[in-house]
């Protein structure tokens, strides 16, 4: 069984192992947070990039879109004009001319009138019949009657008035050979053609995509609200105004929620086509998987360290209670070998160590003294001073026994009655002999009172042998020193007696 130094031994090497395996389920639990937020934010990373992808693709598309469907429109103008420079076209017969001017563009589902006005903005020939108008006082006229150049002008949207919709106006002017004003013509392609070209864009909810005029005005927009607002002064769109296209992150145009922007300017037309799309939605389904997979990795890291911390407090118990079970063994195992009054060895302590010391000695080749001894006259004390100071008169002369012979590596017992013993190891006869003298005077100078002993005092008598290298056993060790203690007893007490080296016989001193 081991003693309780022993098992402390053990436990304190147990303990550093519990708090290195909390240490390290502590750094597995946090490699394992590491790889969930590399995870996390690699998976934000790539949405992030999809959803770029996703709005320059949309974007760019519908810029491409719009930029066809402008540019087809704007061949029916250029060949109106063309067509009016010709003599032979302006001479034809109306129907005829009709038919040379007007191609099938002109009267295509959301593309509104095209007509050609003369120098005081009065229709000359129109795509469709409609009731007589005059247009001088329209943006478009009044921009082509101050400006000479005969590129496409695409006007501020304008309410029809032949139709009641809204339209944006795409018109082109009309310049007599010698280059002075003849007139304008002019076309009209309905808001509600870009409305539908939005709803098939596949915009999402929250999702706002606009076309505007580089003056900032809102043309169309899907969701409606804020047609017709002019954003001129939002810092979006003075970030759109700085480049043809791009993707920026921003406050909304009309809001104050953070968006991102993609955006992309019609071709070489004065518009340009914006999504925008806010932040929130585009990391809502990553914020839905962090949460749950950050939270499952929380719940398994806590629980870890949670079985961690009761498996600790587990084995800190159970040191404990080991511990406090060894003591108690270490208390029984000192009880068992330990006499209760004087604190000394008992008799089974004595056989052991006696044992064990001859062993050792025989394999070191070291002398081995014994040296027994025995109060005189000790029966006579009891009977005329009583038990109880028998028994202080026996605890004296442990103490004695003590002071006297106490040496590293010595054994001190109670062995009898008032029978002791002392097991000197590594002890000369020279050491041995000295050793009893002490003895005998240390118990003398304790002057215990002792009537019915001749001299007084409590004495006591010693026999002591000693074995040389190698030779003799405990039990010839112990006859040895009974022999010579008899010997003292027999020689009138208060004395020594020495065992000769051969142990065949005692020398009294």
């Amino acid at each position: 069984m081991p003693t309780y130094r022993a098992l402390r031994r053990r436990m304190r090497r147990l303990v550093p192992s519990a708090a290195w395996l909390v240490l390290f389920n502590a750094l597995v639990a946090a490699a394992l947070c590491g790889v969930c937020a590399v995870m996390l934010l690699e998976m934000r990373r790539e949405i992030d990039e999809r959803a770029k992808v996703t709005a320059r693709s949309l974007v760019t598309l519908m810029a491409r879109d719009i930029a066809r469907n402008v540019e087809l429109y704007d061949l029916s103008l250029r060949g109106i004009v063309d067509g009016m420079k010709e003599q032979r076209v302006r001479e034809a017969d109306p129907e005829l001319r009709h038919m040379i001017l007007f191609d099938r563009a002109a009267t295509a589902t959301n593309f509104g009138l095209i007509a050609l006005l003369d120098s005081e903005g009065s229709p000359i020939l129109t795509s469709r019949p409609m009731a007589p108008f005059n247009a001088r006082d329209r943006e478009y006229f009044q921009h082509h009657l101050r400006d000479p150049s005969p590129d496409l002008f695409i006007g501020k949207a304008i309410l029809s008035r032949s139709s009641g919709r809204w339209g944006l106006p795409l018109s082109r002017r009309v310049s007599h050979p010698d280059g002075s004003f003849a007139g304008v013509v002019v076309g009209v392609i309905f808001l509600d053609h870009f409305e539908q070209l939005f709803a098939t864009a596949g915009r999402q909810a929250g999702d706002a995509i606009s076309l505007l005029t580089l003056d900032g005005t809102i043309l169309m927009r899907d969701p409606r609200p804020g047609v017709g607002t002019n954003v001129a002064q939002s810092p979006s769109f003075q970030t759109m105004r700085a480049a043809r296209e791009g993707l920026f992150d921003g406050t909304a145009m009309i809001g104050q929620d953070e968006r991102r922007f993609a955006f992309s300017q019609v071709g070489d037309l004065p518009l340009v086509v914006s999504l925008s799309v806010p932040l929130e939605t585009i990391y809502a389904a990553w914020w839905r998987k962090a949460i749950a997979l950050g939270g499952i990795v929380l719940i398994l890291c806590g629980a870890t360290l949670v079985l961690t911390a009761l498996l600790r407090r587990e084995l800190i118990q159970r040191r404990k209670a080991e511990e406090a079970t060894a003591r108690l063994n270490d208390e029984l195992r000192q009880l068992a070998v330990t006499d209760p009054l004087t604190g000394l060895n008992n008799r089974r302590r004595f056989d052991e160590v006696l044992a064990r010391d001859l062993r050792r000695a025989q394999r070191t080749g070291h002398p081995l003294a014994l040296i027994l001894l025995d109060a005189d006259a000790f029966k006579a004390f009891n009977d005329c001073y009583g038990h109880q100071r028998g028994d202080t008169a026996l605890r004296t002369i442990a103490e004695a026994l003590v002071r006297a012979a106490a040496r590293p590596g010595a054994t001190l017992c109670r062995i009898g009655g008032e029978e002791f013993a002392a097991i000197l190891p590594e002890t000369t006869w020279i050491e041995a002999e000295a050793a009893a003298r002490r003895i005998r005077a240390a118990v003398i100078a304790s002057a215990l009172p002792h009537a019915a002993n001749p001299h007084g005092v409590v004495t006591v008598s010693l026999g002591v042998a000693c074995l040389s290298p190698g030779t003799g056993s405990a039990q010839g060790l112990v006859a040895a020193a009974d022999a010579a203690l008899y010997e003292a007893k027999g020689g009138g007490r208060n004395t020594y007696v020495m065992a000769p080296a051969s142990l065949s016989g005692p020398r009294a001193a």
